[in-house]
């Protein structure tokens, strides 16, 4: 009789196994700013399309909620999303290092002192001293530091395209923007190559726990894969810039 009851609550706990419902993979919930050209909130931004592609070849559900720039940082820092476009290096500095780990590069990234077309180019902000530049609003995390030895007056506005409109008003005699963002206003500017302000690479940054270093182990993978395959190239088009695989870096800040 023991042995007939035993029995039967086994097949009642295995039944109860298959009624039950599979629990979902959990869903790695990224915040997205707002950069020029390379993130939109129809989701139809150049590393938005890299990272889908990369997404295509792995067992991962993510969701996307799109914020203004700063906003974006905000709600990852308040641990509202798992991960975030870009930020790497300002994160590692207001979270600490080891608070952080980050992709693969999506792109690489250039900010650039820009002058209306036909004007002779300005390669340093030292010959802007006492005088007006435009910039966008969030990009002060990055800028801070290019910005605080010198004596210029930043005019901070939403967007790139409203900085041009301004300059080509004479509001300022000059704007700093990131290259590949601002490439689709390039015919209505001028500015030194040779002379970079501050360079970069735009990742997918998470929040350091071992769930997110194993996604991203796979993530970075992928996205190498691609873009040795020149796949980057081909959905960036004319915002692509080629940058060289940087040196790896001991985790957990990056997983390249």
């Amino acid at each position: 009789m023991k042995r007939f009851l035993l029995s039967i609550l086994a097949l009642l706990f295995d039944a109860s196994l298959l009624s039950a419902p599979a629990v979902a993979d959990p869903v790695v919930r990224i915040a997205v700013p707002d950069i020029t050209s390379l993130l939109t909130e129809n989701g139809d931004g150049v590393y938005q399309k890299i990272l889908y592609r990369a997404l295509d070849g792995l067992d991962v559900s993510v969701s996307e909620e799109f914020y203004p720039y700063k906003r974006a940082m905000l709600v990852f820092e308040q641990r509202g999303a798992d991960c975030i476009y870009s930020f790497t290096e300002v994160l590692e500095r207001r979270l600490g290092e080891d608070a952080v780990v980050a992709s693969f590069p999506l792109g690489k990234f250039t900010y650039y002192l820009f002058t209306p077309p036909g004007d002779e180019p300005v390669s340093a902000l030292s010959k802007l001293e006492g005088k007006t530049v435009g910039a966008v609003i969030g990009h002060e995390t990055y800028l801070d530091g290019v910005l605080e030895a010198h004596n210029v007056d930043v005019v901070w506005s939403k967007s790139d395209a409203q900085n041009l409109a301004m300059l080509e008003h004479q509001r300022f005699g000059a704007m700093i923007a990131a290259v590949p963002d601002v490439r689709p206003f390039l015919d209505k500017l001028s500015y030194d190559p040779a002379s970079p302000l501050l360079e970069s690479y735009d990742r997918l940054t998470c929040h350091n726990t071992q769930a997110n270093r194993q996604f991203l182990r796979s993530l970075s993978a992928e996205m190498k894969r691609l873009k040795n395959a020149g796949v980057y190239e081909q959905l960036a088009g004319k915002l692509y810039v080629e940058f060289e695989e940087p040196a790896a870096a001991a985790e957990p800040s990056s997983l390249n």
